[in-house]
């Protein structure tokens, strides 16, 4: 029996580009924005798990893990369509208020699934804050 299974395409997700292009941004309302408004979202933290079903809370998560973080920058964010997901990774610095001399490097990585234009779910995991 011969199958043939789906690899790892070239994105094709604007929707998953705005989302990356958003938090590179550091723009949470536009973030906000690429999410469905009952966006089922997930992520597993260093030391727990966040779930929100919708998509203020899910921005607002993102509001309260970097908003406050005196300097961003965005190092590397990529896609890419796996099967019926969109895989991202994400990789960034921040000067954040507990240690506002000392860059922390954070990684994300997950898969979405996209309906119409906005992300209707999105499963992250995060590496946390780690000194650059």
């Amino acid at each position: 029996m011969d199958v043939t299974i789906p690899i790892i395409t070239p994105a094709v997700s604007e929707t998953a580009q705005r989302f990356l292009d958003a938090l590179g941004r550091y723009d949470f309302d536009e973030l906000e924005a690429c999410l469905a408004p009952n966006v089922w979202f997930r992520a597993l933290l260093p030391k727990s798990v966040h779930e929100s079903n919708t998509s203020k809370e899910a921005a607002d998560a993102y509001r309260s893990w970097f908003g406050s973080a005196r300097r961003f920058k965005m190092l590397t964010a990529e896609h890419s369509t796996m099967a019926s997901r969109e895989y991202l990774r994400y990789r960034f610095l921040v000067l954040p208020p507990w240690a506002p001399e000392e860059w922390h490097v954070i990684e994300q990585a997950g898969f979405c699934r996209v309906k119409g234009d906005r992300i209707s779910r999105l499963d992250i995991v995060c590496t946390g804050f780690h000194p650059a």
